[in-house]
């Protein structure tokens, strides 16, 4: 009977530490996304002007299609042309590169990421002007923290995991912002994020479980992105966004967080990842959605939308990758 006294008290015992323990994680949590913040300024036109070189672009498309050489730009409204090649680019990155639509939705309504009761709820926020949006009076700066820094409109926490936008040039984010506001109003109220048990210990245990905590809020961004050649600086450009999955060492393995991930792949130089693969066999994987051995590459991994980049953006992507080091999958 003793030893069942003392064998019952070890158990209250441990269940008293977990429950302290979980409450712990449960307050540490919520306080990481309560904290405020303080970054920069931020000021860029959306959308940019066109420079020089797209005013003589202008100019040359309209004397072969029959205007006056002395005055071709006479009558054309100028700012109008610039937001359509800003909405047609800003299109272009979220459809090949960045993805916002697979968070968003399609109509960048929002739309729910995860929900399970012991991870928790998580939904990308409505971003357009209807009921339920988040965006209306946003200015360049407002758009800046949410997207580059993690930080909401009330200077709190977020979840928009910006440390793989950190790096996007203010061009190329005013582009973005110019296709996304092109779009109609949705009404939708999405929920806020609920922390279930498996979010709650993650985001206490890890620092870096929030972008906000991990991103040099006072860092000045590019204005311009690199040029569009297959260099080793574009594909860098590119491929922070893989990050994300792929971890800072771009080396794979598990995803926390998300229990229907499978094992992230390995993209660096090693026996574990792409040692081997030709040019080739990268673009192929990104075109077809198959490795060099035939199988399958899951959807998971978004191929269905890099498969839009061109050429020379895989190639760049794949220049930037031959330079990384070899790292064993999953090691960050």
């Amino acid at each position: 009977m003793r030893l069942l006294k003392m064998f019952a008290g070890l158990i209250l015992l441990i269940v008293v530490a977990a429950l302290g323990f979980y409450f712990w994680a449960v307050r540490t949590a919520a306080t990481k996304y309560e904290r405020h913040w303080t970054a920069h300024v931020a000021a860029f036109p959306i959308p940019f002007p066109l420079d020089s070189a797209g005013l003589d672009e202008l100019r040359q498309m309209r004397i072969a299609a029959g205007a006056s050489a002395k005055d071709p730009l006479a009558g054309v409204d100028v700012a109008a042309v610039a937001n359509e090649r800003a909405v047609r680019n800003g299109e272009r990155l979220i459809r090949s590169r960045l993805g916002c639509a697979s968070c968003h939705g399609e109509d960048f309504g929002g739309a729910v990421i995860i929900d399970v009761p012991m991870v928790g709820y998580w939904a990308a926020p409505n971003l357009t002007l209807g009921h339920g949006g988040v965006t209306s009076g946003f200015s360049a700066s407002d758009w800046d923290l949410a997207v580059r820094h993690g930080i909401r409109h009330t200077g709190q926490s977020s979840s928009m995991p910006s440390g793989e936008f950190i790096g996007l040039a203010d061009h190329d984010l005013s582009d973005v912002i110019a296709y996304i506001k092109s779009h109609p109003p949705v009404d939708r109220l999405m929920p806020a994020v609920r922390l279930g048990p498996v979010f709650s210990l993650l985001t206490a245990l890890d620092p870096n479980a929030l972008p906000a905590f991990t991103v040099d809020h006072q860092r000045s961004h590019r204005v311009e992105p690199p040029r569009e050649e297959a260099s080793v600086e574009l594909g860098d450009y590119i491929a922070q966004n893989c990050r994300g999955c792929h971890n800072p060492k771009l080396s794979g393995g598990k995803l926390q967080g998300d229990p229907n991930m499978p094992i992230v792949a390995n993209l660096t130089p090693d026996a574990t990842g792409i040692k081997g693969w030709s040019e080739a066999d990268f673009i192929r994987s990104m075109r077809e959605g198959k490795r060099p051995d035939g199988s399958a590459i899951s959807e998971k991994m978004p191929w269905l939308q890099f498969k839009n980049m061109s050429d020379v953006e895989l190639k760049a992507i794949w220049a930037y990758l031959q330079t990384l080091p070899a790292v064993p999958k999953g090691r960050k």
